[in-house]
């Protein structure tokens, strides 16, 4: 039986997903959540699956019956790992959607709180709350959180629809998001910043203390050039807020970065590469992405610069978002070309290169890239190339999922010729000729 997904409802775990009619369930009835392609959300226990229907009891114990291939990723695994019955091959023809857009979100479930949120005394700033199922987005002057807070859900939406386990490395805890509307109040937040590291560098040991040393010194010294940090709370002020220290901050005063609307291209950038850091292993709030990939090992950075901008073009349709100063790339084709600021010309120009040999499909160049200024516009639309690839199949989005819980139970980035072949390849050789006619394809786009 061959199911006929609808974007990316259906989820190949190990060759196989559930399949036809059975009557017993290989599993103890749970109530468990149960996510759609919408984004909505229902506590039931799975009762039966029959074809393509799946047939759910609600806590009030009325009974829906819903379509399969509409479930998340993590409700296909948990169906595939509890339900029985033989195996179902995937629709690798069936087009990847973009979930963040497809939901419907429900803008009653954001809650403007008649508190405020307050820095640590010495720091005098504060924020108003905008509450949402998984984020605390605090926001000052004229700036106002809710088109933010919807984005972040969307994006997390998108993420758990994607990705098995995803919840699960989220954990509890909400995540907290700064907009700062007056350049004033980001100065202070870079000032409560460089304190929180220096105070934690203060009382831990040895190599940490000198790692939260320098990375307090880069804080100092790059602050005031950036439009969005990651940022990092003290545990009196994250446990007051119930909220994960790990943060982002935003500076919203910045209109060139910091457009209106829920489609804001900079913001989606960075809470992309954030959620995507969650999924690796929880690194995602905690680092700085001029600075790190998330988890550690080679790969990291490229990995979430790709993603992030990946997300940010096809969701906003541009990018503003600039790792590198262009203008000292006036020779390079592609700046030359327009596909450097306009990210809608990213592909078009990317293809042309590698089809003329002058852009290599070479994954062992992106693991090279540790940080920002090993970044190129060729290595940056490269990463891009290899985001997009990666989950442009419903089998490929099945294999980048197996790549980021390997990455959380490894807590490193495999090597390339482990990343062949998990993408079911013998060699980086073959895993590269495959990107490559992706990437010289008009799937790419």
């Amino acid at each position: 039986m061959r199911i006929n997904a609808k974007g990316i409802g259906n989820r190949l775990r190990n060759g196989a997903l559930v399949t036809l009619a059975f009557t017993g369930l290989g599993y103890a009835a749970e109530m468990r959540t149960w996510t759609n392609l919408k984004g909505q959300t229902i506590q039931a226990e799975l009762l039966s699956v029959d074809g393509d229907r799946v047939r759910l009891r609600m806590e009030g114990g009325r009974d829906v019956t819903i379509e399969r291939d509409t479930l998340s990723a993590g409700d296909q695994q948990y169906l595939a790992e509890y339900g029985g019955g033989g195996e179902v091959v995937i629709d690798d023809s069936a087009r990847v959607d973009m979930p963040e857009k497809k939901m419907r979100f429900d803008s009653k479930t954001l809650i403007r709180r008649d508190d405020k949120f307050f820095l640590p005394e010495g720091f005098s700033l504060e924020f108003d709350i905008v509450e949402s199922e998984h984020f605390l987005v605090m926001s000052s002057g004229r700036v106002r959180g809710k088109d933010i807070a919807e984005l972040a859900e969307r994006m997390w939406a998108g993420m758990n629809f994607q990705h098995p386990g995803f919840a699960d490395k989220w954990g509890d805890e909400k995540r907290a998001i700064f907009l700062c509307g007056e350049d004033e109040d980001y100065e202070i937040l870079g000032r409560y910043q460089i304190h929180v590291l220096q105070s934690e560098a203060a009382e831990a040991p040895g190599e940490m203390a000198q790692q939260l040393q320098i990375r307090a010194q880069n804080t100092a010294a790059t602050w005031p050039q950036t439009s969005g940090a990651g940022l990092r709370l003290d545990a009196e002020t994250a446990d007051k807020y119930k909220v994960a220290s790990g943060a982002r901050a935003f500076k919203a005063s910045n209109k060139r970065t910091f457009k209106s609307g829920v489609w804001n291209p900079f913001p989606t950038h960075c809470i992309a590469g954030d959620v995507l850091g969650q999924m690796m292993g929880g690194a995602g709030f905690q680092s700085d992405a001029r600075e790190a990939g998330g988890t550690g090992g080679d790969g990291g950075f490229a990995l979430r610069i790709g993603h992030a901008y990946f997300k940010e073009i096809q969701l906003t349709g541009e990018t503003v978002t600039q790792m590198i100063d262009a203008n000292t790339y006036e020779s390079d084709e592609i700046v030359k070309a327009g596909g450097f600021d306009d990210g809608t010309k990213w592909a078009r120009t990317l293809r042309d290169l590698v089809k003329k040999d002058k852009v290599e499909a070479d994954i062992e160049a992106l693991y090279r890239v540790s940080d920002a200024s090993g970044l190129t516009p060729e290595l940056t639309v490269l990463a891009y190339g290899w985001a997009a690839y990666m989950q442009s199949t419903p089998s490929r989005l099945d294999k980048f999922s197996d790549f980021l819980n390997r990455i959380d139970t490894g807590r490193t980035i495999p090597v390339p010729q482990e990343m062949a072949k998990i993408f079911g390849f013998e060699t980086v050789e073959e895993f590269e000729a495959d990107w490559k006619e992706y990437l010289t394809s008009t799937s790419f786009k």
